[in-house]
C-alpha cells in the first residue's frame, strides 16, 4: 500500500462520495475551503492505494514543518482488516522527517448516547495500539470536543507546546474572529 497525492477531482469524488458519510457535518470543512487550502500549499489530500485501487484517505494540514491529520478513513467495506493500522504506519513513514504530528479523536466524555460513546472510545483505543500516545490536551474545535494525540518520532514537550501547534494550524483557515469564537482550549 502507499499514499499518492489526490487530484482535485478525486478530491471532489472522495468529498461528495465518502467523506460527508464518513463524518459527522459538525467536523466537515465545506469542499471549497479544502481545495483553496490544497491551492494555498498548506493542506495535502493524499490517497491510500492498495496497487490500483483506492482504499482510503487522509488529509493532512501542514505549518512549517509540522502536521496536523485532519481526516483519515479506511472505506467501510475495508474497515476491520488492518488497513487502517497500516494507513497510520505509513503516514508516520511518509512524515519521518516532522517536527510533529497532531491529530482530533472526539472526545467520548461528552458523547450524547450509548452508542456514540462506544464508537468514540474505539476510535480513541484504534489510535492508542497503533503508537499514538494522549498529549492531555483537550480542545473544542466548532463545537466537537476532541482529545488531541501525537504520533511520529518527535512529541510535544506538554499540553502548552500542543495547544501553540494546535491553534497555529487553524490559523491557516480562519480569521482572528473566528478562530477566537471556534477553536477553545479545555485543559
Amino acid at each position: 500500500m502507499h499514499l499518492q497525492q489526490l487530484t482535485k477531482t478525486q478530491i471532489e469524488n472522495i468529498y461528495n462520495e465518502h467523506m460527508i458519510i464518513d463524518f459527522p457535518k459538525a467536523e466537515l470543512k465545506p469542499l471549497n475551503i479544502i481545495l483553496y487550502s490544497v491551492e494555498q500549499g498548506f493542506y495535502e489530500c493524499l490517497g491510500l492505494f492498495h496497487g490500483e485501487s483506492l482504499v482510503g484517505y487522509t488529509y493532512l494540514v501542514r505549518f512549517d514543518n509540522s502536521y496536523l491529520i485532519d481526516y483519515i478513513a479506511i472505506f467501510p467495506e475495508l474497515r476491520n482488516k488492518g488497513i487502517g493500522s497500516n494507513l497510520i504506519s505509513i503516514i508516520d513513514s511518509y512524515l519521518i522527517t516532522a517536527d510533529r504530528i497532531i491529530g482530533e479523536v472526539e472526545d467520548p466524555a461528552y458523547a450524547e448516547n450509548r452508542e456514540q460513546i462506544m464508537l468514540q472510545t474505539r476510535r480513541y483505543e484504534f489510535y492508542l495500539r497503533n503508537n499514538c500516545s494522549d498529549t492531555g490536551l483537550r480542545v473544542e474545535c466548532f463545537g466537537v470536543k476532541y482529545i488531541i494525540l501525537e504520533s511520529g518520532i518527535k512529541k510535544c514537550k506538554d499540553k502548552d507546546e500542543a495547544w501553540n501547534l494546535y491553534e497555529r494550524f487553524y490559523k491557516n483557515f480562519l480569521t482572528k474572529e473566528k478562530l477566537k469564537m471556534n477553536i477553545k482550549r479545555l485543559s
